[in-house]
């Protein structure tokens, strides 16, 4: 395991393939593979390709997503996030200039959503028992999550070009509410570069749309984000999208009951707790699938404050599920967003 899913659900669901008509099948190739704790598919709508070329993309996509990886990755005790989180307040880390451009994103994110999304909540995630390797659900006290409130806070963290340094020792990063996003991106330029201008990039539910599938844009399913459902089962609505990122997160798939209170695994990075509205999944389409993942986290984290908000942002649109109870929800989208729906 590599990154612990920690935003994201899998609400996204590729429809392509199968609403795509009678074209022959082997016309979209298929490649599969586990990166990020998670799973990836890649979809590349070109003529047949021999094995020899196969396999050549299929271990290519696989390097790409390994760079990543070995700069992001907080399993990875020589990962240049772990030195990042291992090295004291005096100290200066040099880093990658893909860790340098999802930096600067994540502060520019986290500089709009007024905090919402902070990279920096790992140590209250760990806390609150959802953390990678946390074997134990727990409630900690109001005084335990005053003291980690102490060292979270984007504002903690320097950057000036590749130069990434820290304010205080305890600062932690944990990159797994973009970096997915990010590594989806990454792939998809790789294949642009190779000549395929025609694909679908997915982990774990985070999608780049590439041009068309069988000469359209490519179809993904938003599922309701019913309790305990599997993916692909509740398709609430289609949508159409080309030269997108598309990223879903919600509150459905990663909480415990306490009390007979639902603790949710999105955490406010201001009060340290965990969020607590009607807002149920965010769906979001950007230039990026970088920002629908980090944007799709900040909307949780504001809850009903999220639509207003992503309609301020130039380029981006969203489409949102409220809970009224535990299979119902009003849906709300944002000025654009109905462009991209597909008339069931």
């Amino acid at each position: 395991m590599i990154f612990k899913k920690i935003n994201g659900v899998f609400l996204l669901f590729s429809l392509s393939l199968f609403l795509g008509g009678c074209e022959s099948p082997q016309r979209v190739n298929r490649f599969t593979g586990q990166t990020m704790g998670t799973f990836y598919t890649v979809s590349i709508d070109a003529p047949d390709m021999d094995e020899a070329h196969r396999l050549q993309i299929h271990d290519s996509i696989d390097s790409v997503l390994h760079a990543i990886n070995k700069q992001m990755n907080l399993w990875d005790p020589e990962s240049e996030i772990s030195h990042f989180n291992q090295m004291s307040s005096d100290d200066t880390l040099t880093i990658s200039s893909d860790f340098a451009r999802v930096i600067h994103l994540s502060k520019t994110i986290w500089e709009t959503s007024k905090g919402a999304f902070d990279p920096t909540v790992g140590p209250l995630v760990d806390l609150w028992g959802f953390g990678a390797g946390s074997t134990e659900k727990k409630v900690p006290d109001s005084l335990e999550i005053a003291r980690c409130l102490e060292y979270v806070g984007f504002d903690l963290i320097g950057f000036d070009e590749n130069k990434l340094y820290k304010k205080d020792s305890r600062v932690h990063l944990d990159l797994a509410a973009i970096a997915k996003g990010y590594g989806v991106d990454a792939v998809a330029d790789y294949l642009k570069n190779r000549g395929f201008e025609n694909c679908l990039v997915e982990i774990g539910g985070e999608v780049y749309a590439s041009g068309t599938v069988k000469g359209r844009p490519w179809r993904l399913g938003i599922e309701r984000p019913v309790d305990n459902a599997m993916p692909g089962d509740a398709i609430n609505l289609i949508i159409s999208v080309s030269n997108q990122g598309v990223a879903t997160s919600g509150d459905y798939r990663n909480y415990y009951i306490h009390e007979g209170r639902r603790i949710s695994h999105t955490l406010d990075p201001k009060t340290g707790y965990p969020v607590n509205h009607i807002l149920s999944s965010a769906t979001i389409i950007a230039p990026t699938c970088a920002e629908a993942d980090a944007i799709a986290t900040a909307c949780i984290v504001l809850g009903e404050d999220a639509f207003p908000w992503v309609e301020t942002l130039p380029s981006i649109e969203g489409y949102f599920l409220f809970r009224k109870d535990s299979e119902s929800f009003q849906e709300k989208m944002s000025s654009g967003f109905h462009h991209y729906i597909v008339e069931k």
